[in-house]
């Protein structure tokens, strides 16, 4: 007489087969959580080069807007008539000719 517990042949492969049926199911599952985690890490690679990227321009931009001004101030003190310039000589009021202590007296009439 057989023994109850063990089955016959049938049975223990249907029972194997659900079985390998359950891990696979785990195994397709465990397949679609790594492709969920790839595509998140390639969406955050993708954001960090694109934000690396507008912070590169912007450096150019700051180190081109700097060169123009340098350029533009060495120009100017390079230019002979900003270095022939002489101050402007300006006195106070009561010194200056033709003034006048008169309240009303408008300079020039």
């Amino acid at each position: 007489m057989r023994s109850r517990t063990r089955g016959h042949g049938q049975h223990r492969a249907v029972d194997e087969v659900t079985r390998l049926r359950a891990e696979l199911d785990q195994e397709r599952a465990r397949s679609r959580d790594l492709r969920r985690q790839r595509d998140e890490a390639q969406a955050a690679r993708d954001t960090a080069n694109a934000k690396a990227n507008q912070l590169g321009e912007a450096l150019a931009r700051a180190v081109e807007a700097t060169r123009q001004n340098q350029t533009a101030v060495s120009s100017l003190t390079a230019h002979p008539a900003v270095a022939d310039t002489q101050p402007i000589p300006v006195l106070p009021l009561h010194l200056a000719p033709f003034a006048s202590t008169d309240p009303a007296h408008v300079p020039g009439t």
